[in-house]
């Protein structure tokens, strides 16, 4: 059984698959070309060096966010296209949700947080892949006023970990990195969450599925703004 993953929710995205839960490959770039440009490649690639046609999936399991408005629209778009046209399942996975399972051998608490701007993130609290507390739009501060809370210590991951490194080490002096290679999303682990829920029965048709963005989007800001 075959689950094609994909991830564009932040600049790092690609896709990955796996058969019964294993890995059979993964394509990854953090590199500043749009999604557009490269995922179509990216799966066309994958599929084809895996030997899988793309008649074969069983489902398409996609990051619906929190993270990049355009990527995720993306993305989103894409799978959607995929599970429409093929009359394959779809699966909408969380970004937080799956860096969780990423990282979910830690044994304290992991803490995923994607940089939304202006010292402002999105993130959430894990242990053992299991929700704490979350999911949170919050500035920075707050987010680490909770972590100084906590009497577990807490795993700092994603892109936020890498953009605020010293405003976190600041404020959570006790926080825990992965190495920079090792603290983006992978879409392995899109793609192995995606099996689970497939297994669990945590399907949807495609239109049911849409991105998941936590705050508004500038556009609506200022449209909002406008009709004050």
């Amino acid at each position: 059984m075959y689950v094609l993953g994909i991830d564009t929710s932040t600049m790092t995205g690609g896709a990955a698959l796996v058969e019964d839960g294993n890995l059979l490959g993964e394509y990854v770039l953090s590199i500043r070309t749009t999604h557009s440009e490269r995922l179509l490649p990216a799966v066309e690639r994958l599929l084809e060096d895996a030997g899988v046609a793309v008649k074969d999936l069983e489902a398409v399991a996609v990051t619906v966010g929190p993270g990049s408005f355009t990527g995720i629209r993306i993305g989103v778009a894409t799978a959607k296209g995929f599970a429409y046209a093929l009359q394959k399942k779809l699966i909408g996975v969380s970004t937080l949700e799956a860096f969780a399972r990423q990282f979910q051998a830690f044994p304290g608490i992991v803490v995923p947080m994607i940089d939304s701007r202006r010292s402002e993130v999105y993130a959430q609290a894990f242990h053992g892949g299991a929700s704490l507390a979350g999911p949170w739009a919050e500035p920075l501060q707050n987010v680490l006023d909770w972590c100084r809370s906590q009497a577990q210590p807490c795993l700092i991951v994603g892109d936020g970990s890498l953009t605020y490194r010293d405003q976190i080490k600041q404020g959570l002096p006790k926080a825990v990195f992965p190495p920079p290679e090792f603290a983006l999303l992978r879409p392995a682990a899109v793609a192995c969450l995606g099996w689970e829920k497939l297994q669990a029965g945590e399907w949807a048709d495609p239109f049911t599925v849409n991105p998941v963005y936590l705050r508004k989007t500038e556009a609506e800001l200022k449209w909002m703004e406008k009709g004050r």
